[in-house]
């Protein structure tokens, strides 16, 4: 063949003509063969398997072996009168037809009144059903004659699930299932219709369709038509990607290290370049995916890894955010957005020494201060820095912060006189101290009472964890908020349950994709709430009827007007005396 023909005669003329021609299912071929050979075929054959495995080409055999008039031990001969006539689709007795679009129950009528003529050419007729799984009502007028047809009646259903078939039908008919085809059969085939169309090829040109066709024949040899259409004399690597939109193999890497480490800005890098030349992010991603599978079958199995490699941990929580994306998905920013949300939800590297997820390289650039663990001795009291803090941290006075080792100590008298409430007018550029709790108020206690949020016990003390969540909720959505990605999370959620270090935060049922983001946004959360519980805590996020959540407490207005009171005057305090 000329390398100018069209593309479809060359997929015409390497279409499996006998049982022989056949790549990958050994095993079906040879048990059909034999029936063949014994005269015991049934009368109804059902192909389960993959598209592009062979199923329908399978089927034009066993219409040929059935009526081949030279048949030599079970295989078709493929040159006789009825050999040539099926195989040019001029045989009036081998019908094919597609339930895709003929599954009503009229159609299926009008095929078994068919059924019931003799053949016009051949000795039997065969009926060949692609995509049988897409006939529902249909199959109450074929059952009947799916048990008991005519003798020279033979039906082929080919269908890719057959858990969409009805039990009853599965009873009447032989089932056969294809496997899919693997890489170096499919190279094999490849490199057959190469050297009979006199072209050549790269070895890694060829290693690449057979990746990307995942096991269908088909496939491959579709990509290889198109490939072959373009003119070249020698198909590359390079030729491949570029036709098919594929990305180098350094790229691919750049992107999968970027994951690992949380370089979310090198992983943008790597999606800016794909980008700009026209590369296609679902065929990216599925390289990704393949690379990470890769990556974790070597460290899995102790092959030799360069050092500074990852770990399987990390290659497993890198694949697992992957296999949170929907390539379907068609919503704002498309596939290349959940790209950037995977790579910004990364947890960063290991620390080989101390074993702990060091911050990524995205959240280190953050002029955030993190609250430091209470290492201290409880004797030793904690300062307040005099530098302005992070508006991400809510500011605590001095005389709150007590440390928590454990067992927890209790609070010191400070020798310092109480703060009271502050005067802004008369004090512009000083932060007041919070005012004493409103229940206190109510009771008449004085105006000293240290804030909730210097005394929230731990769990082990606290009769009512829930409670004292509940009572410092306002305070915990006025600190998280202030980072803006994570504002609708915790204002649409509420807390739920405490159990011991587990705090269940509940969302709407109607908006369970907030649960789901919430999911990869876990480290935010369950800094802001044991900031203020004063211990670490997991977070689970669940989805709930929030109508049947008890309302928080009658003071969480007035806890609301403190937290933003402290997001207005920042960290300026000042000492103000007793008045009167």
């Amino acid at each position: 063949m000329s390398s100018t023909a069209p593309h479809q005669v060359l997929y015409r003329r390497w279409r499996a003509q006998t049982f022989g021609q056949i790549v990958g299912q050994e095993a079906v071929v040879a048990t059909l063969r034999n029936a063949v050979r014994l005269s015991q075929v049934a009368h109804a054959l059902l192909f389960v398997g993959p598209r592009g495995t062979g199923k329908t080409s399978l089927a034009r055999i066993v219409a040929k072996a059935l009526n081949c008039t030279n048949l030599r031990d079970g295989e078709p001969c493929d040159r006789c009168e009825a050999c040539v006539a099926i195989r040019e689709g001029r045989a009036l007795d081998v019908i094919e037809m597609d339930a895709a679009s003929n599954n009503r129950v009229d159609d299926m009528r009008e095929l078994l009144a068919r059924t019931m003529t003799a053949p016009s050419d051949l000795r039997r007729k065969v009926y060949i059903v692609d995509e049988v799984q897409r006939i529902k009502e249909g199959w109450d007028v074929l059952l009947k004659s799916l048990e008991e047809p005519p003798e020279h009646v033979v039906f082929v259903f080919c269908t890719t699930d057959a858990s969409q078939i009805r039990p009853a039908v599965l009873s009447r008919v032989q089932r056969y299932d294809f496997r899919r085809l693997s890489v170096p059969q499919i190279e094999g085939k490849l490199r057959m219709i190469l050297e009979a169309d006199g072209r050549a090829a790269e070895p890694e040109a060829l290693s690449l369709v057979a990746r990307l066709a995942a096991g269908g024949m088909r496939d491959a040899e579709s990509m290889l038509d198109q490939l072959l259409a373009s003119g070249a004399d020698r198909l590359t690597a390079d030729h491949v990607r570029d036709l098919l939109g594929l990305a180098e193999i350094e790229s691919v890497e750049r992107f999968v290290d970027a994951l690992v480490l949380g370089d979310v800005l090198g992983g943008i890098a790597v999606l800016d370049d794909l980008e700009e030349h026209g590369r296609d992010f679902r065929a990216f991603l599925d390289q990704v995916v393949e690379t990470i599978r890769a990556g974790l079958v070597d460290v899995l199995s102790g092959r030799t890894r360069t050092p500074g490699a990852a770990s399987a941990e990390q290659l497993a929580a890198a694949g697992q955010r992957l296999g949170q994306i929907d390539p379907a998905r068609g919503g704002p920013g498309g596939l290349r957005f959940q790209l950037e949300l995977a790579l910004f939800a990364s947890p960063g590297p290991v620390d080989a020494e101390s074993g702990a997820v060091r911050e990524p390289a995205a959240a280190a650039a953050r002029p955030v201060r993190r609250p430091e663990p209470p290492t201290r001795p409880a004797a030793e009291p904690l300062a307040v820095p005099s530098v302005a803090l992070s508006p991400m941290l809510p500011v605590e006075p001095a005389a709150s912060v007590v440390p928590r080792p454990v067992p927890p100590p209790s609070a010191a008298p400070s020798a310092t006189p109480p703060l009271e409430p502050p005067v802004p007018a008369a004090q512009p550029s000083a932060v007041p101290a919070p005012p004493a709790s409103p229940r206190a108020r109510r009771a008449g206690a004085p105006a000293t009472d240290p804030p909730r949020a210097a005394s929230a016990p731990s769990a082990a003390a606290d009769p009512d964890p829930l409670g004292e969540l509940r009572r410092r909720w306002p305070d915990i959505v006025a600190h998280i908020s202030r980072h803006p990605p994570t504002k609708p999370l915790i204002t649409a959620c509420r807390p739920i349950a405490v159990d011991g270090n587990i705090v269940t935060l509940g969302f709407p049922e109607g908006q369970t994709f907030l649960r789901d983001v919430a999911e990869r946004r876990r480290g935010i959360l369950e800094e802001g709430v044991g900031h203020y519980l004063g211990r670490a805590v997991n977070v689970r996020c669940v989805a709930t009827n929030l109508d049947l959540v008890p309302p928080l407490p009658e003071d969480a207005e007035d806890s609301r007007l403190l937290a933003e009171a402290r997001r207005i005057f920042a960290d300026d305090l000042v000492d103000v005396g007793e008045v009167g």
